[in-house]
């Protein structure tokens, strides 16, 4: 086989691979949208509507993400509409994500709680930063012994290869309307002025971050930061500074919203777990998605509230 007959194969093999992520994409995406309200239009009686948040927070198109803002924001609604949906638990097991997304989640969920629909976070392995922000606009939190939590903080990074450029002899040439249009530029140092302007972002993010902990809980804003410098805590240290409400399983969650909601113990809990088809896709998805793509798509946020170890 010569070489252009190999080339042309690698291009319509790329080219297929591209095809069938497409219709993935797609097919989640419709799925996932006509399911959102399908999954809790049974004949049961009143119940618990779950909702969770498994892994990075971002505001994307992607239903393929894991916590997508968008998906869980029409979750919460689909599940406040129905007249059988007494309580709900937000099930978390997120590092947290972007700014703006977990903040429209913490919104959501204060606006329902207005409506005076009991929410509670039961938190998984790790329900830190943006997990833990969300997890503060529910009534209570319940959080297993070893859960990691807190990182109440902002982060921004971007990586600094001048060095390397310096040694491969790779210059770029910039062409911009403004002395900041490529601040954090990957290629040069930061300058102070620039570092300056992005610790002002990284500053009014992090009050709102501590301002609405502080509200979700029903705590003064004085008694979260000294807690509020960044560090993480397992579930027990949690409850010990009031930053968590109670021990406790998953299933403990949900039998605390069936007490505040004054239901049976053995109402229906209508989940929000993937269906059949939804779980074929996601893994022939995670087989075709090159991980430089989701790696890339990862940082369009400037700065995030995340736990990053």
């Amino acid at each position: 086989m010569d070489k252009n007959r190999r080339i042309l194969i690698a291009i319509l093999a790329m080219v297929v691979f591209a095809v069938v992520l497409a219709i993935i994409q797609i097919s989640i995406t419709m799925q996932r949208q006509m399911t959102i309200g399908a999954r809790i239009n049974l004949t049961e009686g009143p119940g618990v509507g779950i909702v969770r948040v498994y892994g990075r927070i971002e505001a994307t198109g992607d239903m393929m993400a894991q916590a997508n803002a968008d998906y869980i924001v029409k979750r919460l609604d689909a599940l406040a509409q129905d007249s059988r949906i007494r309580a709900i638990v937000i099930r978390i097991n997120s590092p947290g994500g972007t700014v703006a997304a977990t903040q429209e989640i913490y919104t959501k969920i204060l606006s329902l709680r207005k409506k005076n629909i009991p929410i509670i976070a039961s938190m998984g392995d790790v329900a830190a930063s943006g997990g833990y922000y969300i997890a503060s606009a529910c009534n209570a939190i319940v959080v297993n012994y070893g859960t990691i939590t807190g990182s109440i903080g902002v982060i921004a990074m971007a990586p600094n290869l001048k060095g390397l450029f310096d040694k491969l002899g790779i210059r770029m040439n910039v062409i911009k309307s403004g002395r900041y249009k490529d601040i954090l530029a990957m290629h040069r140092e930061i300058s102070p002025e620039e570092l300056q302007l992005i610790q002002q972002i990284i500053d009014s993010s992090y009050q709102k971050f501590v301002h609405d902990v502080a509200a979700g809980r029903n705590m003064a804003v004085s008694d979260i930061m000294p807690y509020a410098d960044g560090r993480v805590f397992t579930g027990n240290q949690a409850v010990e500074y009031k930053l968590a409400d109670e021990l406790g399983s998953y299933d403990d969650a949900v039998n605390k919203a069936r007490t505040l909601a004054k239901l049976p113990v053995d109402s229906a809990v209508y989940d929000d777990t993937a269906s059949p088809i939804e779980r074929l896709l996601m893994t022939m998805s995670s087989f075709f998605k090159p991980k430089l793509e989701q790696m890339v798509n990862s940082q369009y946020s400037l700065v995030e509230y995340s736990y990053m170890p």
